[in-house]
């Protein structure tokens, strides 16, 4: 068994031990809160760094956003201009079209005119045909009166030679016995000349009594003859200029 002396020393070595190493300890615990103060200074320095990095990224993501919205806004104005411009262009499609449309009806109106014009001429020139027809019949039947009453001896033939009368004017001859006669030309549309002769007697009133009346149609300066009442009167007749 171990004396009581050596169990008295054992425990004053143990408390030697012990005191020397309270200072490590503390020393140990000092360093162990620094390099813990020192990790959470370097993890707050690195939180702070990736906050400040996240900041510059937000920061150039709000300037691209900037830039984007400038860049909408540019976009924005240029499709309104597009849309104006579209819509201007529609409208001068649209007026450009009525332009067209009026001008093809124009010209149907146009075509219609121009075939209604050419069947009034047509129209107008069948009258005139038939009115040249007619004078031309009465020329002809003139004519035969003409020359039947040249192979009848029992009329008077006066011959009034060659005229220039001007148109619807009346011109009174006198045929000796009281008798007259009165020549009224007219110039026709073909060109003939148109006589109406009256041949009658004046009274001693002054009066004119109306003996006939006849009508013949011949050209400019043609010797024509026909019977007017007991009487044959010949002439040629060419009208004065207007």
């Amino acid at each position: 068994m171990p004396s009581p002396q050596n169990e008295l020393l054992g425990e004053h070595r143990s408390e030697q031990n012990e005191t020397a190493m309270s200072p490590k300890l503390k020393v140990g615990a000092t360093v162990a809160v620094l390099l813990g103060f020192v990790g959470l200074l370097q993890l707050q320095q690195l939180r702070i760094n990736r906050l400040t990095a996240d900041n510059a990224d937000l920061l150039s993501q709000l300037g691209q956003m900037g830039s984007l919205q400038d860049t909408n806004e540019s976009l924005a104005h240029q499709l309104k201009a597009a849309i104006a411009a579209s819509q201007t262009n529609q409208s001068e499609l649209l007026r450009m079209r009525g332009q067209g449309s009026r001008l093809r009806q124009l010209e149907q109106e146009n075509a219609q005119l121009k075939s209604e014009r050419e069947q009034l001429a047509l129209r107008m020139q069948q009258p005139q045909a038939a009115a040249v027809s007619s004078e031309e019949g009465q020329v002809t039947a003139v004519t035969e009166v003409v020359k039947k009453a040249d192979a009848s001896p029992s009329l008077d033939t006066t011959d009034l030679g060659s005229l220039e009368l001007q148109s619807g004017v009346a011109v009174h001859f006198d045929l000796g016995g009281g008798t007259n006669c009165i020549v009224t030309p007219t110039a026709s549309s073909d060109g003939n000349n148109t006589m109406q002769i009256k041949v009658g007697v004046t009274n001693a009133d002054g009066t004119f009594s109306e003996l006939g009346v006849s009508r013949i149609t011949a050209r400019p300066g043609q010797n024509c003859s026909i019977s007017v009442g007991d009487r044959m009167i010949a002439l040629a007749v060419k009208l004065k200029p207007q």
